[in-house]
């Protein structure tokens, strides 16, 4: 605590000033809606990487997962009938540890979470092979144990979102690798 008592006070509060999620989705919603309009939108959202006070229910990760929220919930009022035919998706370079480090915040970790919503979700779930949190399950006693190859997520997402062969895709994208279809699993046709 003292690490975290003698960081400025800035440091421990949002850094959201000036970003508008809420906006920027209603006004990306309406150029997916438009049948001449772009049929794919990246939002760009950075400051995960909290080493430090990452803090809990009010820090700068819990405001980083409501800019999260708000903008998969502006696409969802916003898109009408083509939420229907929307695959939204995260994806990120890297996990986070479990346990937090001696300034309140997580370092770089193993495993992750990819979170998908959207029309073209079969059913709602947490499609998981789940080690769990003991020491003996994560990955060199610190990580959560990654269990599933999140490029198969994103091959089996572009095949349904481009009405394109998973080989093709596993071939020409992925470089031949050996990455399950998981097409059937996690999306409609």
């Amino acid at each position: 605590m003292d690490i975290i008592r003698k960081r400025p006070f800035s440091m421990m509060i949002s850094g959201r000033s000036g970003r508008n999620h809420k906006a920027l989705a209603q006004q990306t919603a309406k150029l997916l809606r438009d049948p001449n309009g772009p049929s794919v939108a990246v939002f760009d959202l950075d400051g995960f990487d909290t080493h430090a006070a990452q803090g809990g229910v009010d820090g700068i990760h819990a405001d980083h997962l409501e800019d999260i929220n708000n903008i998969v919930k502006e696409l969802t009022e916003n898109l009408g009938r083509s939420f229907d035919n929307t695959l939204i998706l995260t994806l990120t370079e890297f996990g986070r540890t479990i346990k937090q480090n001696g300034g309140n915040g997580t370092e770089h970790g193993w495993g992750g979470a990819i979170l998908i919503a959207g029309g073209l979700i079969k059913k709602a779930q947490v499609f998981t092979d789940w080690p769990g949190l003991k020491k003996k399950d994560l990955f060199e006693g610190r990580d959560l144990l990654s269990t599933l190859d999140s490029r198969a997520v994103y091959l089996s997402a572009m095949s349904v979102c481009f009405d394109t062969d998973v080989e093709k895709l596993r071939n020409d994208v992925f470089w031949g690798e050996p990455l399950s279809d998981l097409t059937d699993t996690l999306f409609t046709s």
